[in-house]
Formats: structure tokens, sequence, C-alpha cells
């Protein structure tokens, strides 16, 4: 299993910090990511966080997740997929 989880429903005005603070309650964090717009720099509302084992990463996605009111969506992220992928499906 991995150690990386896919964080959806994210508030706007998320951090990288904050988002690592949140998730280390569950385990050891060895990296987040807050996905930003490339223009206006803001949070697109999603991310990524890296726990250090994968039990870690399973406890957060068997748990319950809320930030600013907003119920957030956390599974297990897997492999980046290749753009050239899309064409030949």
């Amino acid at each position: 299993m991995s150690s990386r989880i896919f964080v959806a429903r994210l508030p706007w005005s998320i951090c990288k910090v904050a988002l690592k603070n949140h998730f280390s309650k569950f385990g050891p964090v060895s990296d987040g990511y807050v996905v930003l717009d490339r223009i206006t720099r803001r949070s697109k509302g999603y991310g990524f966080v890296t726990f250090a084992t994968p039990e870690a990463a399973e406890h957060a996605v068997n748990s319950s997740h809320e930030m600013d009111g907003r119920q957030l969506i956390v599974n297990i992220a897997f492999g980046k997929i290749s753009h050239l992928t899309h064409l030949f499906f």
C-alpha cells in the first residue's frame, strides 16, 4: 500500500504547513503539497500528503476530516499518469 494520500475539497486559503499539521496526528508526515493555480497562486482545492509509513496513510484515509467547515475527501494516491497515456485511451 502507498504512503501517499490525495486530499480534495481543501479550503482555498490552505497552505502546505497547515496541510501537514492537520495530517500529522495520524503519523509522521514526510511531505505535503497543495496544488496551486499557476497564475493566481491560489489553492486549486486539492493536494497530496506523504507519510513515513503506509499504515499512517491508511489510518488517515479511514478517518473523517474537516477543515474550515469543509468535509475533505481523502484517498490513497496512485502514481502519476503520463499525459501521453491519455492519447491512447
